[in-house]
């Protein structure tokens, strides 16, 4: 399976509510798997990674349609017994934590029980280990597995241990790079597209 290609058009577009998020600085779109389906362009990331209180939330507002794709992306893997979902990337600050955070908020409007964990839960204990057991889908805010160089793929399977799916993200200053897409498949995980991640032009 190859990823489609970003519709460039939509590097241009700032959705109108989210362009006063205050820290924020990059705008998310979803370049689906070959399987027919339209891109799912979803809202900016945060610098360094983190989620600036209210900014998903209004990100959700400003672009609803777009999160809903892409959270149905998540939950039809999830349906399909592969619950948990590991959002992964090459390098710091390209928004993982805002897509976990944006997809796990409109899951929850609909019901869903989610997780959220920052490692595979069969490398946690205790509560988060109990609660990741009875939620319907699990998100793991993976990390870089993929840093600079050859890909590692021992690294690459042990830290993908315990999960079913994969969502990537990469920064849109970054060339694309399919061997991630095989190394993932090799592994028997689900790749359930790539969140390419720019920042937006002031």
């Amino acid at each position: 399976m190859t990823l489609d290609w970003i519709d460039r058009a939509f590097v241009r577009r700032t959705p109108p509510d989210v362009a006063e998020a205050p820290g924020s600085v990059g705008c998310v779109s979803v370049v689906a798997p070959s399987d027919g389906s339209a891109d799912a362009p979803v809202g900016p990331a945060p610098p360094g990674g983190g989620v600036v209180d209210g900014v998903v939330e209004r990100l959700i507002r400003a672009v609803p349609a777009e999160w809903d794709a892409l959270a149905d992306r998540v939950d039809a893997a999830a349906r399909a017994g592969r619950r948990v979902v590991a959002v992964t990337g090459a390098r710091s600050g390209e928004g993982r934590s805002t897509v976990v955070a944006g997809v796990a908020a409109t899951l929850r409007a609909r019901g869903r029980s989610v997780a959220t964990l920052p490692r595979s839960p069969l490398l946690l204990g205790g509560e988060e280990a109990r609660a990741a057991r009875h939620a319907d889908v699990v998100l793991v805010d993976a990390g870089a597995w993929f840093g600079p160089g050859p890909v590692r793929h021992s690294a690459v399977e042990r830290a993908a241990l315990g999960c079913d799916a994969v969502l990537l993200v990469r920064r849109d200053d970054a060339p694309p790079c399919p061997v991630r897409e095989r190394v993932l498949e090799r592994l028997g995980l689900a790749v359930l597209g790539e969140a390419v991640t720019f920042a937006r032009v002031a």
